[in-house]
């Protein structure tokens, strides 16, 4: 079957370069149903970026 989601676990800076980069496509975008996605999507890295800096300090 054909996986089309990415579970490997990123490291911090690949989880930020994914959020400014989802940040800015959000700042850019005017397609209201577009932008709703992505500002779920960077909604979800921003948690896991969090708990990969959370975890590392433990």
């Amino acid at each position: 079957m054909l996986n089309l989601v990415d579970s490997t676990p990123n490291n911090p800076l690949e989880l930020a370069e994914q959020c400014l980069a989802l940040a800015s496509a959000v700042i850019n975008i005017n397609e209201a149903s577009i932008k709703e996605s992505l500002q779920f999507i960077l909604h979800e890295k921003m948690e896991a970026l969090f708990h990969v800096l959370y975890s590392m300090e433990e």
